[in-house]
């Protein structure tokens, strides 16, 4: 289904009934990147994906992107589909915009999980991504997929479930190199630090133990800057937890919503 939020058609999916839960994808990604949590959790939730302006089918017409401007889509998402309370949940680049988003929402939201999250770039990672921009819109998503592959699923699961490896290969190689380009320039310019101290509903961060893209000492410094906020790791996954280990992380989603 397609809704138009900001000028902008944006795809999105709904299954399930309950209470709502709107997941938003990282960087390279779509909606299907949380097929499994689709598939786990619609027996108790209302169930929504979207693919973010620039990703997967959502229009790709816009020639640069911003945190800012997502968060608002991300909100009229919710406006179109009348939800007065929703959990919100993103992962990766998207923790800085749904941060920003939940510090707008105020007590609209019920609760906000950041899945591999940051705050904002390090001047190190802005310079890696600045390069990763470049090289796609010179060479193609050929250039950086494996790389960022290494990095979405640990070295087990990628030799052990080579299937989910490619699969998630494809995802990457699928992307329009000039959207992908502009996405990682709103990403070099994106910044959650003045959104965290506005953040009032209960927030849970899940990363894996073996994440290297957003380590355990990013999620601390995240927690202490939001009020009401816990960690959860979850065993033998790095950066793309819930397509690793779909079975713990929908059970610590599910646990940590059903006790508020």
């Amino acid at each position: 289904m397609f809704a138009n939020i900001l000028g902008t058609n944006v795809f999105y999916e709904v299954i399930g009934t309950g209470p709502a839960i709107l997941f938003v994808h990282g960087l390279g990604g779509t909606g299907n990147v949380w097929h499994a949590q689709r598939q786990g959790l619609a027996k108790f939730f209302q169930v929504i994906t979207m693919d973010l302006p620039g990703s997967g089918r959502s229009d790709k017409i816009e020639k640069k992107y911003s945190m800012e401007r997502w968060a608002d889509q991300v909100l009229g998402l919710a406006d179109t589909l009348k939800l007065d309370k929703f959990t919100l949940v993103g992962h990766s680049m998207a923790t800085i915009l749904a941060q920003k988003a939940a510090a707008k929402a105020g007590v609209r939201l019920d609760a906000l999980v950041l899945c591999g999250p940051l705050t904002e770039l390090s001047p190190a990672g802005k310079e890696a991504f600045v390069k990763r921009a470049e090289s796609v819109l010179k060479e193609g998503m050929l250039a950086v997929a494996d790389v960022v592959l290494t990095g979405a699923l640990s070295p087990a699961t990628r030799e052990a479930n080579a299937a989910l490896a490619g699969l998630y290969r494809e995802m990457l190689l699928a992307n329009d190199p000039a959207s992908y380009s502009a996405q990682c320039q709103a990403l070099i310019n994106g910044s959650a630090r003045s959104d965290q101290a506005g953040i009032k509903c209960p927030t849970l961060i899940l990363l894996g133990d073996q994440d290297g893209v957003t380590p355990l000492s990013m999620a601390r410094d995240i927690a202490g800057a939001i009020a009401r906020c816990e960690i959860r790791v979850i065993p033998a996954t790095a950066h793309l937890t819930m397509a690793e280990r779909p079975e713990l992380f929908n059970a610590a989603l599910i646990e940590f919503l059903a006790g508020l």
